[in-house]
């Protein structure tokens, strides 16, 4: 191993610390990307939460009002 290494200019201080850069920005982006997805995911969970309440709205909206036009006389 010894000439393994012997063959490369780089100092292993240098190329360690290259390394640990490149790890850490790896690490920053997909957290960050981790952190946009659970975001995004809370979003479509609230918009298709509150679709369902309003059509749950409209639809008891529709049957008061045919209940109301079936009472009414003609």
């Amino acid at each position: 191993m010894p000439e393994e290494i012997a063959r490369y200019k780089s100092p292993p201080h240098k190329v360690i610390e290259f390394l640990k850069n490149g790890r850490d920005q790896l690490r920053k982006k997909y957290r960050l990307l981790r952190e946009k997805h659970r975001v995004a995911e809370n979003q479509v969970r609230a918009v298709t939460k509150s679709r369902e309440a309003w059509r749950a709205r409209a639809e008891a909206a529709e049957a008061k009002l045919k209940e109301l036009k079936k009472k009414q006389p003609k």
